[in-house]
């Protein structure tokens, strides 16, 4: 596992290795160290200066090193361990006292302590085979470190004589200066000779490192901050050194005439390596982004109307001309307001931006982008939050679908305005998180504040990214400690292997007579190298996986803050504002689903009361009356009837009716059910002008009133009155003249207190007489020579129906309704006898408004309102039997096609709580998909440096801006599926009309169940019975099974591909949601879903600049470019290269290495040890000694 997350490390690292084999060669370059310290810290450096100034020392190199292998990161990685555990052994203090000294954060970041003494020890071993060990160390010499290197082939240093010096140099002060009165030295050695013993080894590994701080391993803060506490560009110092002073250094110097550059990277808007000072400043800027374009702009985003080309659209490449530009400018409005928007708002939330303007022009844009808004409606081309003039869109239009886009935009605002109160929760927060950002500006926060609970409290509320850095820098520790001991524990033989080799020496023994009981290691079944105790064991456990928990425990951990100081995890601030904003989306979505089921619930209950025949409440203040013989029947001729009349001359009675109408709308859906209205309305007065018509051989009411009208206008023309004035004062007239009392007396009684119509007295009736006689049959005369009579009753005719000299079209008239229903009867009712109805429409004589022309038969919007004996009056008679016969059953018949109320209920309920449990999942997913995925490519369980597909995740980086509209609309799309098609299958499933259906074919589904299972049974026992394996045991019997069941299967697989199907939509629609999960499986023709790749691409990322051991690296990379030379030397590096080749071997076929001429090696060698030829002799005399002694010793102990 720790060596696959090496590998991960390096193919996070990698930016230009795009060919398969300098890929997985796991080698990192200057190019790819210059680009990470770019991103991740904004210091710009050329390949040189990461040659000459990181590379040079801290990777073993000296200046011309192209590029670092898995090994020597290792190395680099382990220096803070190694410092640790150096200052263990190296320091006065006794391991007791240091442990009473520490909290609980340094105790658990210890390493293990006697790593290094054990590590000698197998150097020693493997180079001396066993002369040496860390109780009796070797002289320290230059045929010692060649020896070494040839062990753990390092073959191009053998002859590098300065850097072996340099490395004896190394630890010579300490070994020859501090050796242990314990240590026992050989003949031939003098105490003052260095040799190589644990403290030698310790010194050697941790001597150039001396100024790493192992205290900003514990403490708050960001690495950047722990090696440049005040800033890049201003003094540091080195820190101190062994002989204890201290240096000032200035700016970095050059190379090569160069200096570095920290250059402005927007920080508070980097969502790669992720600079925030609060995760929660991220998540709610984009919040504020997303719902303010959810609801100030049209979820389609309006496409703007271009007037000029909308005539000229009538060919399909102007269409898409149209289109273009309607979809530039919408990407235009979308990527200037919105950057402008989440730069202003995230000002002051930079790592690496102190300015105090900077969340100062923060809270200033709260208040301009997120209340103003809200508390001051505007309409403009961009954005539109005046939904407060959505009541007129409710108001004037009943019909949405021929509403405009802003008009249903406003709508849609106005019904769900309760939800822009979210956007005040988001400004107040962000007011919040500014102000502490100013006053931790201003103010600063020390160690100890950092330490205070309630700070620490804040931070944690706030999402402190600084709080995430802290629990990284531990976990790099931990994890670099536990990788360390995980390969330290595979150098020690466990249980079952100790007793193997015990059971070797014992049956060597017995075979040889006891002879040679002390000689197990000359047989070979002594002492097995550890490093081949290590190789065999990580051979062994190369197939080995761990397992962690599931949803539950990656929520557990993550929340516990349990992962960030362990395993390092950091979840990209991009993946928790996307993730915090869906959760924030289902209350929205739920709430407009509500509001969506709630209204089709109460509409369909209002049509369903509607639609049930109840009692008529009418005013009782008021009542009317209509004349049968004036009422006409809308499609009589056609004999169809449409329920209603409309009736000429119904008269109103009561002290109320003058208040209960109101003007309608001529246009109204009322007029469906009698035609045209105006057409309607004409045809009830046909049958009397037909009637003048018979009387004057066709002769129309225009024509004789006309002839009328001039004699009226000629007669008071004389007493000086206009042409009008003399037509309004002979209708007015002539319609009092024939008045009856009562209608009289209610004009009187109506217009009381009215000044436009004066009462009617008997002086005002006499001079009317007088005026209504003005026309005569001798006004005919001259018309209608010999037939004056015919003439003037066809003019009393045409006045009684339309009451003026010049009648107009009803279309120019205005209409009524009545607000309450009113009762009308036929006038020629008795006590016992009566035919009633109500009114509807009227249009009212403009002369005696107590009387009209009305729709009878309509009340409550329902027809065939007739009721008491209209059997009497044969088209009523008729309209009633046309109902009963045909209307009653087919509405009926209708209405039961209407699910009852209970059923829409219910179907709401189970589609608002499947679509709630459906996005929950989605939410809640995220965050351990991600984290088991991080944990995944980092255990290699997902495959990266052996695997070139991983180089695809580097390419086209952009559309990881796809992810948060990716989730955000999935989980609008998802959850709307979901609710919706469990609302349908519920639906379904109670509603009359498709139960049978769905029964039935549930009956027939379950009947395939029953079959299946039945067939699972049988071939379960045809398979115990004639197959083993791959193989038949009765292969006459299996054949016939096959061939028998290929049969079946024929009819048996379509119910299995329907099933296929309908599981493909159900998971679709669940998944459609989950990008984070592929639903199309790898190598179809088409690869269409890569928002998965999205989704893995956005972990890397983050990854690559946040992976504990990249923060480690760049640590160290960071304190090289400081510190220069005096951090880090080519000698100590290859000590600790030695170091981890010597802990990890199986690292070593990871080495990158010149090709080296073996021949001249050889020769090299052997010249070096012509010189000390003598001295090697006697230290194999020494050694043959020393083993003859151990073996008597040994075999005393026996005896």
């Amino acid at each position: 596992k720790d060596t696959k997350e090496l590998e991960f490390l390096v193919a996070l690292l990698q930016t230009t290795h795009n060919e398969a084999e300098s890929f997985m060669d796991g080698s990192v370059d200057a190019k790819d160290v210059r680009a990470f310290l770019l991103s991740r810290y904004g210091i710009q450096l050329t390949e040189t200066q990461v040659r000459e100034v990181i590379f040079r020392g801290l990777a073993g190199g000296e200046g011309e090193d192209e590029e670092m292998d898995i090994l020597e990161i290792v190395a680099i990685l382990m220096i803070p361990m190694l410092v640790k555990v150096s200052d263990a052994i190296l320091g006065s203090d006794s391991p007791d006292a240091r442990l009473s000294s520490m909290d609980e954060d340094k105790k658990r970041l210890l390493p293990p302590s006697d790593i290094i003494e054990d590590v000698l020890q197998d150097i020693l071993h493997d180079t001396t085979d066993g002369a040496y060990d860390v109780e009796h160390p070797p002289p320290l010499t230059p045929a010692l470190l060649r020896q070494i290197f040839l062990e753990y082939d390092e073959l191009e240093l053998v002859r590098d004589d300065d850097l072996i010096q340099q490395m004896i140099d190394m630890a010579s002060e300490s070994s020859s200066s501090s050796m242990d009165d314990d240590d026992t030295l050989k003949d031939g050695e003098s105490k003052s000779s260095p040799v190589l013993n644990v403290k030698a080894f310790a010194k050697a590994l941790t001597m150039d490192t001396n100024l790493y701080n192992p205290e900003n391993e514990t403490r708050y803060s960001e690495v950047y901050n722990d090696v440049f506490p005040e800033g890049f560009e201003e003094g540091v110092k080195i820190g101190e050194e062994t002989a204890g002073k201290s240096k000032t250094m200035n700016r970095a110097p050059s190379v090569v005439g160069e200096t570095f550059q920290k250059i402005t990277t927007f920080s508070h808007m980097d969502y790669t390596a992720d600079n925030f000072v609060h995760v929660i400043h991220v998540v709610l800027v984009w919040l504020v982004v997303v719902f303010s374009y959810f609801f100030y702009m049209s979820p389609v985003s309006g496409v703007p109307k271009a007037e000029f080309l909308e005539d000229e659209a009538d060919t399909f490449g102007t269409r898409v001309g149209f289109s273009v530009f309607g979809w530039t400018v919408t990407m235009l409005k979308l990527v200037i307001v919105g950057s402008t928007v989440s730069f202003l708002l995230a000002l002051g939330n930079g790592l690496f931006q102190k300015s105090i303007l900077e969340p100062i022009v923060g809270l200033a844009s709260v208040v301009v982008l997120v209340f103003l808004p809200y508390y001051m409606p505007e309409t403009n081309f961009v954005f539109n939050t005046n939904f407060s003039n959505a009541t007129n869109v409710t108001d004037s239009s009943h019909n949405t679908t021929n509403a405009t886009d802003d008009s249903a935009h406003e709508y849609f605002l106005y019904d769900f305005k309760e939800l822009f109160d979210i956007m005040m929760i988001f400004g107040v927060l962000l007011v919040i998180v500014q102000l502490k950002n100013l006053v931790t500006i201003v103010f600063g926060t020390s160690d100890k504040l950092k330490k205070n609970p309630a700070f620490m409290m804040l931070e944690n509320f706030l999402g402190s990214n600084v709080k995430r850095a802290y629990g990284s820098k531990q976990a790099a520790v931990y994890k670099i400690n536990e990788m360390a001991r995980n390969a330290y524990d595979l150098h020690k033989l466990d249980e079952k292997a100790a007793e193997r080799k015990e059971l070797k020496r014992e049956v060597s023994i017995e075979a040889t007579g006891g002879q040679n009981e002390g000689e197990g290691e000359k047989t070979g079944l002594g002492d097995k190298s550890s490093r081949a105790i290590a190789l065999q064991k990580y051979n062994d456990l190369t197939d080995d996986s761990d397992e962690v928990g599931g949803v539950i425990w990656a929520w557990k951990e993550y929340i516990s803050g349990n992962l960030g100081v362990t395993e390092g995890v950091w979840l990209p601030s991009r993946l928790i504002a996307a993730n915090v904003i869906l959760f924030f989306t289902i209350f929205v979505v739920l709430y407009i689903c509500t509001m969506i089921f709630t209204g089709f619930i109460w509409g369909i209950e209002e049509f369903f009361d509607a639609a049930q025949l109840k009692e008529v409440i009418y005013n009782t203040d008021c009542f009317s009356e209509f004349d049968y013989n004036d009422c006409y029947f809308p499609f009589e001729e056609a004999a169809f009837y449409t329920g209603v009349a409309v009736c000429r001359d119904v008269s109103l009675s009561g002290p109320g009716c003058d208040d209960l109408f109101e003007e309608a709308d001529p246009e109204s859906t009322f007029g469906s059910a009698i035609g045209n209205m105006c057409d309607s309305f004409n045809a009830a007065f046909a049958p009397f002008e037909k009637q003048v018509g018979d009387l004057l051989g066709g002769a129309s009411c225009p024509y004789v009133l006309d002839a009328a009208k001039k004699s009226v206008v000629d007669v008071l023309g004389a007493y000086n009155y206009s042409a009008e004035d003399s037509e309004l004062f002979y209708n007015v007239c002539y319609r009092y003249t024939y008045m009856e009392d009562e209608d009289i007396s209610k004009f009187n009684e109506w217009f009381d207190d009215d000044t436009y119509y004066p009462d009617i007295t008997e002086e005002t009736l006499a001079d009317c007489g007088i005026v209504a006689s003005i026309v005569s049959p001798e006004t005919f005369v001259d018309s209608y020579q010999g037939r004056e009579e015919a003439a003037f009753a066809g003019f009393q005719i045409c006045m009684d129906l339309y009451k003026s000299l010049s009648p107009r079209p009803f279309c120019e008239e205005p209409f009524y309704f009545p607000t309450e229903s009113i009762i009308t009867y036929e006038k020629n009712r008795t006590d016992t006898e009566f035919c009633y109805s109500y009114l509807s429409l009227c249009v009212a004589d403009q002369y005696n408004p107590s009387r009209g022309t009305c729709v009878i038969g309509e009340a409550d919007g329902r027809y065939y309102r007739f009721g008491g004996a209209y059997e009497n009056y044969p088209s009523i008679n008729k309209t009633m039997n046309h109902y009963q016969i045909f209307v009653e059953p087919t509405e009926q018949s209708f209405l039961s096609l209407f699910p009852a109320p209970w059923m829409l209920t219910l179907t709401a309920a189970i589609g608002i709580t499947s679509g709630l449990i459906a996005a929950l999942a989605t939410s809640l997913v995220y965050v351990p998909s991600s984290i088991h995925t991080i944990l995944k490519f980092r255990s290699g369980v997902i495959p990266s440096l052996k695997d070139p597909k991983f180089i695809s995740y580097r390419k086209n980086l952009h559309n990881q801006t796809y992810m948060i509209g990716s989730m955000f609309w999935g989980l609008i799309i998802s959850t709307g599926m979901v609710t919706f098609l469990t609302a349908g299958i519920t639906f379904l499933l109670v509603w009359p009309i498709t139960r049978p259906i769905v029964v039935e074919i549930a009956a027939q589904v379950l009947g395939i169940a029953i079959t299946v299972a039945v067939k699972v049974v049988l071939c379960f026992l045809a398979m115990r019975t004639a197959y083993s394996g791959f193989y038949r045991t009765k292969p006459m019997f299996a054949n016939v099974f096959n061939v028998a069941l290929e049969c079946w299967a024929l009819a048996l697989s379509l119910a299995f591909v329907a099933g296929r199907l309908a599981k493909f939509l159900v998971i679709t629609s669940f998944y459609v949601g989950r990008i984070d999960r592929p639903v199309l499986a790898d190598g179809l023709f088409v690869q269409v879903d890569k928002l998965p790749l999205v989704f893995r691409q956005n972990l890397l990322s983050t990854e690559s600049h946040r992976h504990p051991y990249i923060e480690m690296l760049g640590q160290m990379y960071l304190m090289k470019l400081r510190h220069r030379e005096h951090f880090s030397s080519r000698a100590g590096s290859i000590w600790r290269l030695l170091f981890v080749s010597a802990l990890m071997p199986w690292l070593k076929k990871k080495r990158i290495q010149d090709d080296i001429n073996i021949e001249n090696l050889r020769s090299f060698v052997e010249k070096e040890n012509q010189g000390s030829s003598k001295q090697i002799q006697d230290a194999s005399e020494e050694v043959t000694l020393q083993a003859h002694k151990e073996n008597a010793d040994r075999a005393m102990e026996d005896l």
